[in-house]
Protein backbone atom coordinates (compact mmCIF):
# COMPACT_ATOMS: atom_id res chain seq x y z
CA UNK A 1 0.00 0.00 0.00
CA UNK A 2 1.49 3.40 -1.18
CA UNK A 3 1.34 5.91 2.10
CA UNK A 4 3.84 8.46 0.66
CA UNK A 5 1.89 11.90 -0.81
CA UNK A 6 2.43 12.26 -4.17
CA UNK A 7 2.08 15.77 -6.53
CA UNK A 8 -1.64 16.22 -7.73
CA UNK A 9 -1.77 17.16 -11.39
CA UNK A 10 -2.00 20.79 -11.54
CA UNK A 11 -1.12 21.45 -8.29
CA UNK A 12 0.81 24.91 -9.25
CA UNK A 13 -2.58 26.33 -11.05
CA UNK A 14 -4.86 25.14 -8.56
CA UNK A 15 -2.80 27.01 -6.03
CA UNK A 16 -2.18 30.08 -8.02
CA UNK A 17 -5.73 30.51 -9.05
CA UNK A 18 -6.93 30.47 -5.57
CA UNK A 19 -4.40 32.89 -4.62
CA UNK A 20 -5.47 35.51 -7.44
CA UNK A 21 -9.28 34.78 -6.92
CA UNK A 22 -9.03 35.16 -3.09
CA UNK A 23 -6.66 38.30 -3.39
CA UNK A 24 -9.16 39.82 -6.10
CA UNK A 25 -12.30 39.29 -3.47
CA UNK A 26 -10.30 40.98 -0.55
CA UNK A 27 -10.33 44.20 -2.75
CA UNK A 28 -6.39 44.56 -1.10
CA UNK A 29 -3.84 46.19 -2.58
CA UNK A 30 -0.75 44.17 -1.29
CA UNK A 31 -0.24 40.48 -1.28
CA UNK A 32 2.17 40.43 2.33
CA UNK A 33 4.74 37.34 3.54
CA UNK A 34 7.04 36.98 6.25
CA UNK A 35 10.09 35.02 4.96
CA UNK A 36 12.02 32.88 7.34
CA UNK A 37 14.66 31.29 4.78
CA UNK A 38 13.28 27.87 4.63
CA UNK A 39 11.17 26.37 2.20
CA UNK A 40 7.62 26.94 3.03
CA UNK A 41 8.21 30.92 2.29
CA UNK A 42 9.99 30.48 -0.21
CA UNK A 43 7.84 28.47 -2.08
CA UNK A 44 4.73 30.38 -1.52
CA UNK A 45 6.45 33.66 -2.45
CA UNK A 46 7.22 32.38 -5.94
CA UNK A 47 3.41 31.49 -6.20
CA UNK A 48 2.43 35.00 -4.63
CA UNK A 49 4.27 36.69 -7.71
CA UNK A 50 3.72 34.49 -9.99
CA UNK A 51 -0.31 35.08 -9.97
CA UNK A 52 -0.20 38.58 -8.47
CA UNK A 53 3.04 39.96 -10.06
CA UNK A 54 6.25 40.81 -8.10
CA UNK A 55 4.68 44.64 -7.95
CA UNK A 56 2.07 43.46 -5.45
CA UNK A 57 3.70 41.42 -3.39
CA UNK A 58 5.64 42.53 -0.14
CA UNK A 59 8.27 40.12 1.51
CA UNK A 60 9.58 40.54 5.55
CA UNK A 61 12.29 39.54 6.76
CA UNK A 62 11.26 39.53 10.85
CA UNK A 63 14.03 38.53 12.97
CA UNK A 64 14.59 38.75 16.81
CA UNK A 65 18.07 39.90 17.73
CA UNK A 66 20.68 38.04 16.50
CA UNK A 67 18.37 34.89 16.39
CA UNK A 68 17.32 34.69 13.06
CA UNK A 69 20.68 36.13 11.53
CA UNK A 70 21.67 32.80 10.01
CA UNK A 71 18.24 32.37 8.11
CA UNK A 72 19.14 36.68 6.35
CA UNK A 73 20.53 34.73 3.70
CA UNK A 74 18.31 32.01 2.76
CA UNK A 75 15.63 35.22 2.92
CA UNK A 76 16.98 36.90 0.88
CA UNK A 77 18.08 34.33 -1.77
CA UNK A 78 14.36 33.55 -1.78
CA UNK A 79 13.21 37.43 -3.07
CA UNK A 80 16.31 37.44 -5.53
CA UNK A 81 14.93 34.45 -6.80
CA UNK A 82 11.33 36.38 -7.58
CA UNK A 83 13.40 39.67 -8.08
CA UNK A 84 11.97 41.54 -4.89
CA UNK A 85 13.39 43.50 -2.05
CA UNK A 86 12.94 42.06 1.17
CA UNK A 87 11.99 44.79 4.31
CA UNK A 88 13.80 43.37 7.15
CA UNK A 89 12.40 44.80 10.82
CA UNK A 90 13.84 43.81 13.84
CA UNK A 91 10.80 42.50 16.30
CA UNK A 92 12.80 42.51 19.36
CA UNK A 93 11.49 45.56 20.95
CA UNK A 94 7.83 44.39 20.63
CA UNK A 95 9.30 41.05 22.47
CA UNK A 96 11.07 42.31 25.17
CA UNK A 97 8.01 44.68 25.73
CA UNK A 98 6.30 42.09 27.61
CA UNK A 99 6.30 42.60 31.07
CA UNK A 100 6.65 38.73 31.40
CA UNK A 101 9.46 36.56 31.92
CA UNK A 102 9.91 34.03 28.83
CA UNK A 103 12.38 31.29 27.42
CA UNK A 104 12.14 28.57 25.33
CA UNK A 105 9.70 27.86 22.98
CA UNK A 106 7.16 30.39 25.12
CA UNK A 107 9.50 32.82 24.23
CA UNK A 108 9.32 31.51 20.44
CA UNK A 109 5.23 31.54 20.68
CA UNK A 110 6.19 35.08 21.64
CA UNK A 111 8.18 36.10 18.72
CA UNK A 112 5.71 34.92 16.02
CA UNK A 113 2.89 36.22 17.68
CA UNK A 114 5.13 39.76 17.43
CA UNK A 115 5.54 38.87 13.95
CA UNK A 116 2.09 39.11 13.22
CA UNK A 117 1.88 41.70 14.95
CA UNK A 118 3.80 43.88 12.89
CA UNK A 119 2.48 42.16 9.41
CA UNK A 120 -1.06 43.17 10.46
CA UNK A 121 -0.49 46.63 10.71
CA UNK A 122 1.28 47.06 7.85
CA UNK A 123 -1.70 45.23 6.38
CA UNK A 124 -4.42 47.52 8.11
CA UNK A 125 -1.78 50.57 7.10
CA UNK A 126 -1.15 49.21 3.52
CA UNK A 127 -5.02 47.51 2.48
CA UNK A 128 -3.16 44.29 2.62
CA UNK A 129 -3.87 40.65 2.64
CA UNK A 130 -1.35 38.43 4.86
CA UNK A 131 -0.50 34.81 3.56
CA UNK A 132 0.26 31.97 5.75
CA UNK A 133 3.37 29.79 4.96
CA UNK A 134 2.43 26.57 6.85
CA UNK A 135 1.80 23.23 4.79
CA UNK A 136 -1.04 20.36 5.53
CA UNK A 137 1.66 18.61 7.58
CA UNK A 138 2.51 21.46 10.17
CA UNK A 139 -1.30 22.29 10.16
CA UNK A 140 -2.35 18.40 10.89
CA UNK A 141 0.23 18.02 13.78
CA UNK A 142 -0.86 21.71 15.18
CA UNK A 143 2.58 22.88 14.60
CA UNK A 144 2.55 26.45 14.46
CA UNK A 145 1.74 29.04 16.82
CA UNK A 146 -1.82 29.72 17.40
CA UNK A 147 -2.37 33.52 16.94
CA UNK A 148 0.82 33.68 15.37
CA UNK A 149 2.14 31.87 12.44
CA UNK A 150 -1.48 30.65 12.80
CA UNK A 151 -2.84 34.03 12.42
CA UNK A 152 -2.78 34.95 8.44
CA UNK A 153 -6.01 35.44 6.23
CA UNK A 154 -5.16 32.77 3.83
CA UNK A 155 -3.05 29.97 3.37
CA UNK A 156 -2.38 28.52 0.12
CA UNK A 157 0.49 25.50 0.13
CA UNK A 158 -2.11 24.21 3.53
CA UNK A 159 -3.06 21.34 0.86
CA UNK A 160 -0.15 20.24 0.69
CA UNK A 161 2.23 17.67 2.81
CA UNK A 162 6.16 18.75 3.44
CA UNK A 163 6.68 15.81 0.63
CA UNK A 164 4.46 17.80 -1.83
CA UNK A 165 5.81 21.48 -0.80
CA UNK A 166 9.73 19.59 -2.09
CA UNK A 167 8.60 18.07 -5.33
CA UNK A 168 6.83 21.39 -6.07
CA UNK A 169 9.56 23.45 -4.79
CA UNK A 170 12.17 21.21 -7.31
CA UNK A 171 9.40 20.87 -9.99
CA UNK A 172 9.18 25.06 -10.12
CA UNK A 173 13.03 25.80 -9.79
CA UNK A 174 13.26 26.86 -6.11
CA UNK A 175 16.88 27.12 -5.10
CA UNK A 176 18.86 23.87 -4.12
CA UNK A 177 20.24 25.40 -0.81
CA UNK A 178 16.79 26.44 0.48
CA UNK A 179 15.12 22.95 -0.18
CA UNK A 180 17.80 20.97 1.55
CA UNK A 181 18.04 23.24 4.77
CA UNK A 182 17.00 21.27 7.71
CA UNK A 183 13.30 22.62 8.55
CA UNK A 184 13.24 24.94 11.28
CA UNK A 185 10.48 27.31 12.95
CA UNK A 186 13.71 29.54 13.58
CA UNK A 187 12.44 30.29 17.46
CA UNK A 188 14.86 28.77 19.59
CA UNK A 189 18.61 28.15 18.97
CA UNK A 190 19.33 25.05 17.19
CA UNK A 191 15.26 23.76 17.17
CA UNK A 192 14.65 21.62 13.93
CA UNK A 193 11.12 20.61 13.07
CA UNK A 194 11.89 17.19 12.98
CA UNK A 195 13.94 16.79 15.94
CA UNK A 196 11.08 18.52 17.98
CA UNK A 197 8.62 15.98 16.91
CA UNK A 198 10.75 12.73 17.03
CA UNK A 199 10.04 11.64 13.27
CA UNK A 200 11.11 12.95 9.69
CA UNK A 201 9.04 14.54 7.50
CA UNK A 202 9.04 11.40 4.53
CA UNK A 203 7.58 9.29 7.64
CA UNK A 204 5.71 11.90 9.30
CA UNK A 205 3.52 12.01 5.98
CA UNK A 206 2.87 8.55 5.37
CA UNK A 207 1.77 8.47 8.25
CA UNK A 208 -0.66 11.11 8.60
CA UNK A 209 -2.17 10.39 5.14
CA UNK A 210 -2.58 6.40 6.55
CA UNK A 211 -4.62 8.18 8.89
CA UNK A 212 -6.92 10.27 6.91
CA UNK A 213 -7.62 7.35 4.87
CA UNK A 214 -9.17 5.36 7.90
CA UNK A 215 -6.11 2.78 8.52
CA UNK A 216 -5.64 1.69 11.46
CA UNK A 217 -2.32 2.41 13.66
CA UNK A 218 -1.15 -1.17 13.01
CA UNK A 219 -1.71 -1.56 9.07
CA UNK A 220 -0.05 2.27 8.98
CA UNK A 221 2.92 0.96 10.65
CA UNK A 222 3.24 -1.81 8.46
CA UNK A 223 3.15 0.09 4.82
CA UNK A 224 5.74 2.64 5.62
CA UNK A 225 8.18 3.29 3.21
CA UNK A 226 11.62 3.90 5.04
CA UNK A 227 13.31 4.10 2.04
CA UNK A 228 11.96 7.45 1.42
CA UNK A 229 13.53 9.31 4.32
CA UNK A 230 17.72 10.29 4.13
CA UNK A 231 20.03 9.70 6.97
CA UNK A 232 20.15 13.17 7.69
CA UNK A 233 16.62 13.17 8.01
CA UNK A 234 16.63 10.58 10.27
CA UNK A 235 19.59 12.05 12.48
CA UNK A 236 18.05 15.03 12.50
CA UNK A 237 14.83 13.21 14.10
CA UNK A 238 16.62 10.91 16.63
CA UNK A 239 14.94 8.24 14.60
CA UNK A 240 15.55 4.43 13.80
CA UNK A 241 13.73 2.21 11.74
CA UNK A 242 11.13 0.90 11.82
CA UNK A 243 7.99 2.67 12.60
CA UNK A 244 6.21 0.96 15.91
CA UNK A 245 2.45 1.29 16.43
CA UNK A 246 3.51 3.48 19.42
CA UNK A 247 4.75 6.34 17.10
CA UNK A 248 1.74 6.15 14.95
CA UNK A 249 -0.82 6.48 18.08
CA UNK A 250 1.61 8.90 19.16
CA UNK A 251 0.98 11.33 16.42
CA UNK A 252 -2.34 10.38 15.62
CA UNK A 253 -3.41 11.64 19.36
CA UNK A 254 -1.44 14.87 18.63
CA UNK A 255 -3.46 15.21 15.61
CA UNK A 256 -6.26 14.80 17.58
CA UNK A 257 -5.16 17.37 20.52
CA UNK A 258 -4.47 20.05 18.10
CA UNK A 259 -7.89 20.24 16.45
CA UNK A 260 -8.61 23.47 18.16
CA UNK A 261 -6.06 24.98 16.77
CA UNK A 262 -7.02 24.55 12.59
CA UNK A 263 -10.35 26.29 12.89
CA UNK A 264 -11.38 29.14 10.33
CA UNK A 265 -8.41 28.31 7.49
CA UNK A 266 -8.53 29.62 4.15
CA UNK A 267 -6.76 26.97 2.24
CA UNK A 268 -7.17 26.34 -1.50
CA UNK A 269 -8.79 22.52 -2.35
CA UNK A 270 -5.82 20.81 -4.57
CA UNK A 271 -6.10 17.02 -3.19
CA UNK A 272 -9.00 15.15 -1.17
CA UNK A 273 -9.35 15.16 2.34
CA UNK A 274 -8.95 19.00 2.62
CA UNK A 275 -8.48 20.88 6.19
CA UNK A 276 -11.52 22.73 6.87
CA UNK A 277 -13.85 21.50 3.37
CA UNK A 278 -14.05 17.64 3.51
CA UNK A 279 -11.57 16.69 6.09
CA UNK A 280 -14.49 17.14 9.16
CA UNK A 281 -12.17 15.69 11.42
CA UNK A 282 -15.06 12.83 13.06
CA UNK A 283 -12.63 11.58 15.09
Amino acid sequence: MELIPGQVPHTKMIIEQFISARFSSSGADLALIGLSGGLDSALLLELMCSALGKEKVRAFFLPCGDLSMNDREFAAEAARSCDIEVMEIDISPIVESVPIGTDGMIRGNLMARARMIYLYTFANKNNGLVFGTSNKTELLMGYFTKYGDGAADIYPIGDLFKTQVRELASDIGIPGSIIDRAPSAGLVHGQTDEGEMGVPYPILDQILKGYIIGLQPDLIADNIDHTSTSIDEMDRAGFEPPVEVELVTRIIETVKATRHKRHSLAIPKVDGDTIGIDLRERW
